[in-house]
Order: structure tokens, then sequence, then C-alpha cells
């Protein structure tokens, strides 16, 4: 196997495929990469046992062939080389990396040895924008839970049919979910009814090397879906997984109804207040909890507060407030994490009595794009 390389062509298709290099130590060969040159190019190969990348990246094949290379090595070694790059296996199992007069030698290993890794034989499949996926993503991953019993609660629930993509999100203390509408959207089946939803669980850290594929908002990503896994597809790069068995929680039924209390507020200055109180909430003390962070509704008015022994904040904001005067305590960076991803300019509270989950909605009843809510804290005064 002989092949010229790009230095900056090789080095981006390298970073992604980073991804899924096994962190274990157990098995030597999950920390390669399978480098296969054939007359067309060079494909990167990278798997974890749960996740992996085939990235196809342009080169010069004088020789086809294959080998497995320790990842960290080779792209450090990459990195290092001053330009383009000539890598080829020789004998005795001895790859040799050279750049103008600069060479390194690197032992590879026979890529017999790599697992047997088949495209995905998708039954489902769906097209959109990587904006609209980002979106629905970073919009809801903060409340995917970690290390839960219920292994569904590990992962973003999806669902998609012609003309949205609904994702959920829940930890057993927040909730979140988001929807968009938009008729480009478009769902392909094989062999499965034409009404039929694509629905599937993507395990957390899975979802974390997707936001990183996701660099051209305008460029659209398809998403394949097998039995048992998922395949996400960006130009030179698919990123494949495995999904997360069984069917989600029914979680319709924890979403608070009949609210006795309403309040709508500008975002960002509940955000920034809430910004400020974390500052007391999160202020260590021995031998004593974390303080919440207390909101008190009344006439006209939301008062964001929070007090610990030796420090106090509190800020008061507008709020158009229908219903009963309420007083309620959360964990300050758990609330805080949800006005953190909210991209409108306002938003509307719903909340039922101090100790039921406090809805956070669109202003326009109609709009259904997205729904948040969190549990509260019990106020201990205790300062």
């Amino acid at each position: 196997m002989k092949v010229v390389f790009e230095k900056a062509e090789l080095i981006s298709a390298i970073t992604p495929a980073m991804g899924a290099i096994s962190s274990r130590r157990d098995n030597p060969i999950l920390e390669c990469m399978k480098l296969t040159a054939t007359k067309d190019g060079c494909r990167i190969t990278t798997y974890d046992n749960e996740k992996g990348f085939h990235v196809d990246v342009n080169a010069d094949v004088i020789e086809e062939g294959s080998c497995l290379i320790n990842a960290q090595r080779f792209f450090g070694m990459v990195k290092n080389m001053p330009g383009d790059i000539t890598l080829e296996c020789g004998k005795n199992m001895i790859a040799s990396l050279t750049s103008e007069r600069s060479k390194y030698e690197i032992q590879y290993q026979d890529p017999k040895l790599y697992p047997n890794i088949s495209e995905i034989n998708g039954r489902q499949s769906f097209t959109l924008l990587q904006s609209q996926l980002r979106d629905v993503i970073t919009q809801t991953m903060f409340a995917i839970a970690e290390n839960n019993d219920r292994l569904q609660l590990n992962g973003a629930y999806f669902t998609v049919d012609n003309g949205y993509i609904h994702v959920v999100a829940l930890d057993g203390l927040r909730f979140a979910e988001r929807m968009i509408h938009d008729n480009d959207i478009i769902k392909t089946n094989i062999d499965v009814a034409a009404d039929t939803e694509v629905e599937f669980i993507v395990p957390k850290k899975s979802l974390i090397e997707v936001i990183k594929l996701l660099e051209d908002p305008d460029e659209k990503i398809t998403v394949i879906k097998g039995r048992r896994n998922v395949m996400f597809r960006v130009k030179n790069i698919t990123f494949h997984t495995s999904l997360i068995d069984g069917d989600y929680i029914q979680y319709k039924r924890f979403i608070p109804k009949n609210e006795t209390t309403t309040a709508t507020v500008k975002t960002a200055e509940l955000r920034d207040s809430l910004e400020r109180a974390l500052f007391i909430t999160e202020y260590k003390e021995a031998g004593r909890l974390k303080a919440p962070v207390k909101l008190n509704f009344y006439d006209g008015m939301l008062n964001v507060s929070s007090t610990s022994s030796s420090n106090r904040v509190s800020d008061d904001i507008p709020a158009d407030k229908t219903g009963a005067d309420l007083e309620i305590g959360f964990n300050c960076r758990m609330l805080l994490d949800t006005f953190r991803v909210l991209d409108c300019e306002k938003i509307k509270l719903k909340l039922t009595t101090p100790l039921s989950a406090m809805a956070m909605v669109p202003v326009d009843d109609d709009d259904d794009s997205f729904l948040y809510f969190t549990f509260p804290t019990r106020i201990v005064d205790t300062y």
C-alpha cells in the first residue's frame, strides 16, 4: 500500500474520525484506525464497538491496500509533518510516513484483525438542514439522563415524519421537547407503510459526535435508520451509532396541566438573573447544602433571589402575570440550563403549586415548537 495525501485534507479527515477511537485499553485493535486505499481514493474507518466513522479522503493511490495504525500516534505524526505526506506500508509490518525531508516510521497491524463493519441496511431515512438537526439536538441534549437505570432515558428520543422532526429528553428532574415543522423534511420508507413514523433513541455521547459534523447550516444531512443502528451522512463523512433498545417512557403523563399562575417574561432578563443567582447558589460551605434559587411571582413582577449564610442576591424583573401569587424554588443550574438554550425573545411560565413542575412554553398558544419543564426543590429557610 502506498498513498500520497495533502496534509490539510488528511487532517480534516482524521479529526472527526477520532471521535470513535476507543478510550478503553482492553482491545488495542480499537485504538487503531483502518486505512483502505483503492483506485477511488482512501477511506478512514474508526469504531469503538458502539459508534464509528467512515471518512473518504482524496488521495493519490499508487498502490492499493489497507492497514491498521494506532490512531493517536498516527494523528500526532501527521500534524507534525511539514507538507504533503506519503504513507507506505512495507515489510515487517512497518509503515513509513515521509514529507519533504522528514520521515516517521510506525508499526501497523493486519487489517483482517479489525471488526467487520458492514453498511447499515436502512429501512427508513430522511433529510433535513444541518441547522435544523443542530437546533433540536442542542436544545434538548442537556436534559438527557446520565447513567440512569432506565436505559432509554440516557438518550434523546426522535420521531420524524414528512414535514416535522420531534426530539424529547427527560432525566427525571427536567424535560425538554423540541419540534420543527418544515415541509422540506422528507422521509423515505423502504418496505414500510407510508404513514409510519421514523422512531429511535440515540445515546448522548453519539449526539455529541453528530453535533461536530453540523458545520454548514444551509447544507442538508441524510439520516438512515436500520434495525439497531442509525447513520448520519454529511458530504464525505458517514457516522453510525448503535441505538438504545426499548420503548421510550410515556412522558406525556408528566406534562404539567391545569396551571393556576402564568407569567410572561423576557427570556434574556430571566436568564441574566439566574446567572447572577448561580454565583450564590453554587457557593460551597462545609456541611451546608447548596441554596436554591427562589422565584416569587406577584403583581407585575418576578423576584429572583437566593440566600446563603453570608451572601444574598435579589433581582426584580417585569412579568405579565395572571392568577395567584406564588413562590417556588429550584436548583439554579438545572433551571438555567433551559434558559441557556432558549432563543426566543419572550417566554411563558406556567405554574400550579410550589411543589409542581414549572412549564416553559412559547408565548403564542398555537406555537408547539418547544416545551420545557423543571421540577422544583422544597424551600427551607436555613439562613
